[in-house]
């Protein structure tokens, strides 16, 4: 009896592209489950629709699985609103085909309900998907209802969409992914690095994100031995620099000393280059020198302010002093040192942005991101400050779509009022053209730092580049 087919598609068609890792995991779990899969990936496609034809045409689907990586860009300057072109993806397999249409994804876990509404999508796992599809998919292929799948997102007999938590996977026992239905010999050709992650989930509460209610409130980690095995697979199809895809590597960071350990014992810290994101705190020499021995080659601190006060009301546990410390243990390696900074949130005015930029350059990193404006993404802390403020429309403080965004879906950006006149501007000023600051002003876009559709960044990868973002934005503006 044949086993039935899934069509997967990576609907990203932002530049430089990068691999779907969740699309590739679920993947490899549905051919376990019983299925086959055929992938279709429109990062590569010359024309979108023609590939998704071609594909739904060969492999007749009993369903199509669409992951979602992004609702927008998260850019104040751009404000660039991917959802929509997400859309218009699934409402084109919908023209080519009846199987239903499923979402997954980080993007799509941020808002469930409201982006299957948006997309007119059939169904959608909530959080991991690994476990859950496969169940799904078993409900459909048997005609019963679905509202029991963990995490599963379905209309009901009315039509009202509803969802069933959140779904975790056990990722600790979980062996090494062979990674093999992406291709990584292109992907890192065009987008310069490849994708792991550590861990799932964040127990931290940072008033503007979504990562404990996309991912889970607690944190999940895998086997140290079996990410160093998943190096190996990837550097045998000749990937050798690696982001860690972590909300913050270094939480807990026991854990992450034995990750550093695992790749030191397979004997590739020598032949890799890989680069994280991580919390100040905690964050100490030993680590540092843990993460440089096993190949590390830069550091992206989540800092988000220089200020004590602005960094509690952002939910922060650091503070300014942490900050600088961790910069030394960082810097001591000779690993690349990179800080976020985040403007704009409750309470930010001139003052507090000025503090903040004259404090990095006393920590003086190798480069510092300046994110003008906090997006305001649905079910954060500061999704509910805003709904308190009342009507977004009339709300000082906020920016972009105010108009019909109830559900915050399309780029809407908070800039306290307090900032006075263009905060793109007063940053642009206090930066003075310093080139260690990433910023740009919407009116010159030349100095962009955001990575969606970066024509410098992909230039740059084309002529052999390879690393993180911002690291390649640092090596390039240094030549």
């Amino acid at each position: 009896m044949a086993r039935p087919v899934v069509l997967l598609v990576n609907p990203n068609l932002m530049k430089p592209p990068i691999a779907p890792l969740g699309l590739e995991l679920v993947g490899e779990a549905l051919l376990q489950a019983g299925y086959d899969v055929v992938w279709c990936d429109l990062a590569f496609a010359q024309d979108w629709k023609v590939a998704l034809r071609d594909a739904l045409s060969g492999a007749a689907p009993m369903a199509v699985a669409v992951t979602v990586r992004n609702l927008d860009d998260a850019y104040f300057a751009s404000q660039d609103f991917i959802l929509e072109r997400t859309a218009e993806i699934v409402r084109h397999i919908k023209s080519l085909s009846g199987a239903p249409i499923i979402l997954g994804g980080v993007g799509f876990s941020i808002a469930p309900r409201q982006v299957l509404e948006y997309t007119g999508a059939d169904y959608g796992i909530a959080g991991d998907g690994e476990a859950a599809l496969p169940v799904l998919l078993d409900c459909l292929a048997a005609k019963e209802p679905v509202h029991t799948v963990p995490g599963a997102v379905f209309r009901d007999a009315c039509g009202t969409v509803r969802r069933n938590g959140l779904a975790r996977c056990d990722i600790s026992a979980r062996p090494a992914p062979e990674r093999f239905l992406a291709n990584h010999p292109r992907y890192f050709a065009e987008g310069g690095q490849g994708g792991i992650e550590t861990k799932r989930g964040c127990a931290q509460r940072c008033v503007y994100c979504v990562e404990p209610h996309a991912k889970g409130g607690s944190v999940s980690l895998r086997a140290p031995d079996a990410v160093a095995q998943e190096m190996v697979g990837l550097l045998d199809q000749g990937v050798d620099v690696f982001h860690l895809c972590d909300s913050e590597f270094n939480l807990p960071p026991d854990h992450a000393r034995a990750v550093c350990d695992a790749i030191v014992g397979r004997g590739i810290a020598d032949r890799i280059r890989w680069f994280v994101y991580a919390s100040p705190v905690p964050f100490d020499r030993e680590l540092a020198r843990s993460m440089a021995r096993a190949g590390c080659a830069g550091v992206n601190f989540g800092a988000d302010h220089g200020d004590a006060v602005m960094l509690k009301r952002l939910g922060r546990p650091h503070d300014p002093e942490s900050i600088r410390m961790a910069a030394t243990a960082a810097r001591e390696t000779g690993m690349a040192l990179m800080f976020e900074l985040l403007f704009g949130s409750p309470g930010e005015n001139s003052a507090t942005i000025a503090g903040a930029i004259e404090f990095m350059h006393g920590v003086n990193p190798d480069r510092v991101g300046l994110s003008c404006g906090v997006r305001v993404y649905p079910n954060t802390p500061l999704a509910a400050m805003v709904r308190e403020q009342g009507a977004i429309a009339g709300n000082p403080h906020l920016h972009g779509a105010v108009q019909d965004n109830d559900d915050f879906l399309r780029p809407l950006f908070y800039v306290d009022a307090g900032v006075g006149g263009n905060i793109h501007r007063v940053v642009t000023e206090l930066v003075a053209g310093d080139r260690r600051f990433l910023h740009a002003d919407p009116a010159e876009l030349e100095g962009n730092y955001n990575y969606n559709d970066n024509s410098v960044l992909a230039n740059a990868i084309r002529d052999g580049e390879r690393g993180a973002y911002w690291d390649i934005l640092r090596r390039i503006g240094e030549t």
